[in-house]
């Protein structure tokens, strides 16, 4: 499922809003792995430019709790073929220099922690190939790179996510309304962040 945002802002704005350097002339893919849900969000520069390129989301069916090794592996399956999918149609499109991939949130339960690990390493290795810079990188860690701020240390869960999206679209100008796709905002402008700011 992908959509073309193609957006264009001027770095200048951004750079002024974010405080720090984006790197020129790149593009930049973020991942936000999640067990239903992974968003994906390509960022390219030029000179001048921040342009949203395209956004995606790969999707699998919700497992109920006491799910069989067979669903999950089901669930794994239809991921990569997905993955796949999108990996062809995105190496025909564009050269990836920068992939950030969201690392494993620790305070989630034990299944859904092994869940995410699995998915995040699952693109890590389809997507090495074709990324010149790829890495994991803590969602909290991609957030303060540029620059988001909770509004208070209590906020969470779905109102966290809001301010996430809130954040994206005053900064882009854009209208998302997918916390998925909001995140995978964020890891790919993380990753174009110039190294030492």
């Amino acid at each position: 499922m992908s959509k073309s945002y193609i957006k264009k802002i001027k770095l200048s704005y951004i750079e002024g809003w974010i405080n720090k350097r984006l790197k020129r002339n790149v593009i930049s893919i973020g991942f936000d792995v999640s067990t239903y849900s992974t968003g994906i969000a390509i960022l390219r520069t030029t000179d001048t430019y921040l342009i949203l390129e395209q956004t995606h989301i790969i999707k699998v069916p919700k497992l109920a709790k006491f799910a069989t090794t067979k669903q999950m592996l089901d669930n794994i399956n239809l991921f990569l073929s997905q993955l796949e999918d999108f990996k062809k149609e995105v190496s025909k499109k564009h050269t990836l220099n920068i992939n950030r991939i969201e690392d494993c949130f620790l305070r989630r339960n034990v299944k859904t922690l092994k869940a995410l690990a699995r998915y995040g390493i699952l693109v890590y290795g389809k997507f090495r190939d074709i990324s010149k810079d790829i890495d994991l990188i803590m969602p909290i860690s991609a957030r303060k790179k540029i620059g988001f701020k909770k509004s208070s240390k209590l906020v969470k869960g779905t109102y966290l996510k809001k301010e996430i999206i809130n954040y994206i679209n005053m900064l882009l100008g854009t209208k998302i309304e997918k916390d998925d796709i909001a995140d995978g905002i964020v890891l790919a402008l993380g990753g174009l962040i110039e190294e030492g700011e």
